[in-house]
């Protein structure tokens, strides 16, 4: 690796990180790196502001859903990711209708609360549905990518043991079983339950 091309210029390194989640298998392309990831849409929706009456978060792995209430009231709502593999981030009514019919199934008082906004984003998924973290074929390309629904929770430790790679060129012991070459070796980390709905 020698550098970077960006629209500002080009940036000469010796070492590239792709951290892009959902376009890591784009930009892996763009070095030569096969990824086995898919791209996914995730959705998500948040309601009207109530009352709050809510302090955790219900997550229903039978039926495939999690709620939230956040500080101003709102109720925050999501499920797995789509079924198929897509670039798209536009919101469904299909989406929407199957968790209204869950979240109702749990909380049938919920019926009339209005819907105010939905979203989706861009989800990398592994066939083992756990992060691909460090060294690749081609020297000085790094990943760690591959975190599926759940990879801003693990951003800060994943950032320090990435730094540690990066500034050591050894790979920490937290990190090894998530590296590149354990499709090609056969040796999977399952990580399916991870967030407690399928995906």
């Amino acid at each position: 690796m020698v550098g970077v091309k960006t629209n500002r210029g080009s940036i000469k390194t010796g070492m590239v990180l792709n951290a892009t989640a959902g376009w890591c298998s784009l930009i892996a392309d763009m070095a030569g790196v096969k990824l086995p990831i898919e791209t996914r849409p995730l959705q998500a929706c948040v309601t009207e502001p109530l009352k709050p009456f809510l302090d955790v978060v219900i997550v229903s792995g039978t039926l495939h859903f999690y709620l939230s209430q956040s500080d101003r009231g709102e109720l925050v709502m999501g499920a797995e990711v789509d079924p198929f593999t897509s670039y798209s981030m536009d919101s469904t009514l299909n989406f929407v209708e199957g968790l209204a019919a869950h979240v109702l199934e749990l909380f049938p008082s919920l019926a009339k609360v209005r819907l105010m906004r939905q979203w989706a984003g861009l989800c990398d998924m592994t066939p083992d549905y756990s992060p691909i973290m460090g060294f690749t074929p081609v020297e000085g390309f790094l990943v760690d990518v591959g975190w599926g629904t759940y990879g801003f929770k693990a951003s800060p430790v994943s950032g320090k043991r990435m730094a540690e790679l990066i500034a050591t060129q050894a790979t920490p012991e937290l990190i090894a079983p998530f590296s590149y070459d354990r499709f090609y070796e056969g040796k999977l980390v399952g990580e399916k339950g991870a967030a407690s709905v399928g995906h």
